[in-house]
């Protein structure tokens, strides 16, 4: 196992790139509890119950939710995870697919919308039935796309958007550096071909995609960035776009700008921590909601390509 860290000043100075992963002891304490971003997750997870760790592909959010759990769990909290790779394979079933088909790569925008149905309803009994001082919950949402996008926009139910909104609930989002994205992007395309069948996480060209999104959102949003080809990726941006998508919420930004390389021997044991999801019949149910709400591919694109408006 090769390995490198070196914490520089700014209180989130530590990044994650990885290909394989050996889960060892090592693993279980990748982050020292001497380094100012164990310290954040350490103060995260203390003052809160309900944590979201959000952000782009390929930034390491798989690694810092099972850091963040190991960390919780060493406060004597109860944690539940929710992540949305998990969450959202339930409703992959054939019955499903049939109506919402997967593309290349690309989950179907009714499929998100019935798993953005069944997190908040899973949110709001989980909200119902804590122990506000030993329950905490940890949600990864990436957000971009409208993946779980319903937690950061304002909620209906007075209830569920006072927690949501109040400092209990903490969203934290990695920010790499220009350098260490340019790593990932190279580690992703080595991880996962463009014509895989299955595959764990975002394929090359979805990463580079949904950059470009964020880069069209930024425009929108008072920015001037030529758009022709592939915009390169900047940190700035990055972080100017989710802090307007995220003006509902308690944001925390995590730079990421020094290497840490990890050898990985199987990267599904990333994703293996007892994450919730919803049983055939629930996901049947929430599939039957959204084609009553959206019957058609029309009624779905226009919510979900305005996900960002919060």
């Amino acid at each position: 196992m090769i390995y490198s860290l070196d914490f520089i000043g700014f209180s989130h100075s530590i990044i994650f790139s990885f290909i394989h992963f050996i889960m060892s002891d090592l693993y279980q304490n990748l982050l020292p509890p001497t380094s100012p971003t164990y310290h954040t997750l350490q103060k995260t997870a203390q003052s809160s119950q309900l944590v979201i760790i959000s952000g782009l592909p390929g930034v390491g959010k798989s690694l810092y939710i099972n850091q963040f759990k190991r960390i919780a769990e060493g406060l004597g909290k109860q944690v539940t995870v929710i992540q949305w790779d998990i969450a959202r394979k339930a409703f992959e079933i054939p019955t499903i697919a049939a109506q919402y088909p997967m593309g290349d790569g690309v989950v179907h925008n009714g499929l998100k919308i019935c798993a953005g149905k069944w997190l908040i309803d899973t949110v709001q009994d989980w909200l119902s039935k804590r122990d506000a001082n030993k329950d905490l919950l940890l949600i990864e949402a990436p957000l971009v796309g409208h993946r779980f996008i319903e937690l950061v926009k304002p909620q209906h139910k007075a209830d569920l958007e006072s927690v949501l909104a109040s400092e209990v609930c903490q969203v934290l989002v990695p920010i790499p550096s220009k350098q260490v994205r340019a790593k990932i992007e190279a580690d992703r395309r080595a991880q996962i071909a463009e014509d895989a069948q299955s595959w764990t996480g975002a394929k090359p060209s979805v990463m580079l995609m949904l950059w470009k999104q964020i880069c069209g959102i930024a425009n929108e949003l008072g920015k001037a960035i030529p758009m022709e080809g592939q915009p390169p990726y900047d940190p700035e941006i990055y972080e100017f776009v989710f802090s307007k998508i995220l003006k509902h919420r308690h944001f925390i930004p995590l730079h990421i700008d020094e290497i840490f390389d990890v050898t990985i021997s199987d990267e599904n044991e990333l994703h293996n921590l007892g994450s919730l999801f919803a049983d055939e019949h629930t996901a049947l149910q929430y599939c039957k909601q959204t084609t009553t709400e959206y019957p058609n591919d029309e009624s779905l694109n226009a919510l979900v390509n305005s996900w960002y408006l919060t």
